[in-house]
Formats: C-alpha cells, structure tokens, sequence
C-alpha cells in the first residue's frame, strides 16, 4: 500500500517523480512502521503537502522554494529531511532566516527610518553575521541577537520621529532621556557610531551600563546533590542526565553541549572529552553515562532512525539535527537543574583554583571570561564560601 502511495503521491505536472527525490522515497519504503508515513502523507499542513504543492506547480526542489512557502513546522521538518539525505545542500538556518524576518520587520517602519536601518542591518549586521557563518560561528543565539539589535534601533528611531526630532538634530541630553528607560545601549551605541561614520548624526557617547554581578548559585550541599542526581537517578532523562553532569563539573553552556558529537569522547585508559581543541578526562561515572548516551542516542524522527547513527551525542526530533539549546534548557528547568546557578558555582569554584589562562584553555572560554571569573573569585570567594557553609546562598 505504501509504495503505490508514493508512487503517485508527489508527481509533476507531466505525470512523473522527480528523481531528486529517489533517496526520499527510498527511505520512506524502508520505514519500521508504514502507518507513520501514511499519517504524515495526511497531514494538511505537514512536510508532505508542502512538497506536494513545490512539486505539482514543477518548482524546482530548493531552499529558496521551500523559504516561500507557508511557516510552519512542517516545512522545516521536510527542509531537516531534505539535507540529511542531501537532497538540498545545507545551509545556515539562522542566518538564512534572517533576511525574509528583516523585510517582514521594517515593513511597518515609516519609509526614511526603514531606508537607514536596512542600510545599517544589510551592511553592518548582516555582513558581520555572513562573516561568523563562514567561520562556523553563528547560532541561533547570534541570529537573536541580530534580532534584538534591530528591534532595538526600530524603537529608538521611532520614540524620537514620535516626536519630530530628526536623526540629524538628536542631542545628548535627548539621547540620555531615551537610554533612562531602557538597557540596551550596545546596540545603539553601535548604531549611533556607524551613523556618524556616515555623518547621519553627531558625535554621541553612550557608557556601558555596569553589568550585574552573578547572583545566583547553589549552596555546597545542593551542587553535590545535583551531581549525584546527574550520575545516579535513573528517573531522569538521560540527556538531562549527561547536561547536568557537564555544567556541573566542567561548567560548560548548553550552547556548547547541544553541539556535542560522539568523536568528542575519546575511549582508553584515560578516556577525555573534548571541549573545543583541549581533551578534559573523564571521571569513569560521567564517562560512563556519556558512553550510555552514545549508544542509546537516536533520531526522533522516522527517516533519522533508519538512516546511519547520529553524530550527535543529542540528536534532536528533526532528522540530521541536534537538540536546540533553547529546547535542552527548558528540558533542565523542568527537572530542577536550571543552568545559570549550575554553571555560577562551578564556574567560580573552577576559578579559585586554576589560573586564567588554563581555565580558558581546559573550558574553551574566552580568556577575558576567565580573567573575569578569577578576579570574582578572588574578591567573593572567602564571603561565598561563608555564604554556602550557610545555607544562605540563592536556590532557585
């Protein structure tokens, strides 16, 4: 039944199957259960529609096409599937996003202010984000920043055309007033430099807003419990298992252990983890929980599950991804591991005893980082321990 499905399902307008989509249809007569297939056939609004429609209208099989069509998870599921069996080559979806969300974004704007701003995001923004793409080195978390930078100017340009104040006559006590509601003056400051460059404006200063010191924390007590709730509570998820035990110990960010793959874990006598270009040993538990991971991580999705094993050590629900740090962090909310008092206290606690330069090098932060943690720790860590001895530290 499944296969005479598909072999009418996604045909063009001359009555044939495109062969783009052999290893597709490929896949999907080897699935487990073909009742899943013909339920995502179904779906009015899924992945398959979506094809159908490229395919029938004989659109040719791009991202292009598939950034036209309706929003929605279905389509970002099919594009998922489309790269992993490389029928579409892949690409940065972050950055890729980022131009269809900008048009979408100045729409509204009035037409001087909107001219400006796709200057300034076409050539400043986005020429910086193509940049750390190229380099390996824009996330999701990059692409929001963007975002926020351009929400950002669109309301500062908008408080002061509210009142008739051009971009060229804004004054500082003008600029001041602005700021005193709001805390994001990096942005604008950047912009107001790149304006001026262009003689847009003058010449404003805007001082960095003195940046709050970490203030969340566990106690003794309640880090070790945590620790041993990561290598010994088998009614916890076994990726929120392996999260905690790394941010516990290592103090590494989701960020960095949703990208994990399985050549990251080195075997042998001594078995390490490799956190940027620097191998950490592994305490034989944690190895082993992380080897427990390795073997038992799947894709979620049907096409992932019958295609090779995962590179990542946390495949995610679309076939070929890993999971998003956005959706790992809520997972260890969840389980009562958030990650801003986890990574604090190992994190300072890290810092008393290693000098700047190895912690950078041992936990792949930048060394300004590291600097900043052992300065911290040196000036809070007799008041924190007396704190933690305590029980009076932050518990969240």
């Amino acid at each position: 039944m499944l296969r005479d499905r598909l072999a009418t399902e996604f045909l063009t307008s001359n009555g044939k199957v495109p062969s783009e989509l052999g290893p597709l249809i490929e896949i999907l007569l080897r699935a487990p259960k073909a009742h899943s297939i013909l339920v995502w056939l179904d779906k009015p609004r899924g992945g398959a529609e979506c094809l159908r429609r490229l395919i029938h209208d004989d659109i040719p099989l791009t991202h292009e096409a598939l950034d036209s069509a309706a929003p929605g998870q279905g389509p970002a599921l099919l594009r998922a599937t489309l790269v992993h069996l490389g029928v579409l080559p892949h690409r940065n979806e972050p950055l890729a996003g980022l131009q269809p969300w900008l048009e979408r974004t100045l729409t509204p704007i009035p037409a001087e202010h909107r001219r400006t701003l796709r200057i300034y995001a076409e050539w400043s923004l986005l020429r910086r984000a193509r940049r750390r793409a190229a380099q390996g080195r824009f996330t999701p978390n990059s692409a929001a920043s963007v975002r926020n930078a351009v929400r950002s100017i669109a309301a500062f340009l908008t408080w002061f055309d509210e009142r008739d104040i051009p971009l060229a006559s804004l004054a500082q006590g003008d600029i001041d007033t602005w700021l005193s509601e709001r805390r994001d003056r990096r942005y604008i400051r950047l912009f107001l430099r790149w304006a001026h460059q262009r003689r847009l404006t003058g010449n404003h200063e805007i001082s960095d807003r003195q940046r709050d010191e970490p203030h969340r924390w566990w106690s003794q007590s309640e880090h070790w419990a945590h620790l041993r709730r990561c290598l010994h509570d088998d009614m916890l998820p076994l990726e929120v298992r392996v999260t905690g035990a790394l941010m516990l110990l290592y103090g590494m960010p989701i960020t960095r252990i949703s990208v994990l793959t399985h050549s990251a874990i080195t075997s042998g006598s001594t078995p390490h983890l490799l956190i940027g270009e620097y191998p950490v040993v592994l305490p034989p538990a944690v190895h082993q929980l992380m080897q427990r991971q390795a073997e038992h991580a799947v894709q979620h999705s049907a096409v992932g599950r019958i295609t090779a094993r995962p590179r990542w050590l946390l495949p995610g629900y679309a076939a070929g991804t890993h999971y998003s740090a956005a959706t790992l962090a809520r997972k260890m909310r969840l389980h009562g591991l958030p990650a801003r008092p986890s990574r604090n206290t190992t994190l300072l606690a890290l810092a008393a005893d290693l000098p700047a330069s190895v912690l950078s090098d041992t936990l792949g932060i930048s060394i300004s980082a590291a600097l900043q943690w052992t300065r911290r720790a040196v000036r809070d860590w007799n008041i924190y321990m007396a704190a933690r001895l305590g029980g009076d530290l932050y518990c969240e």
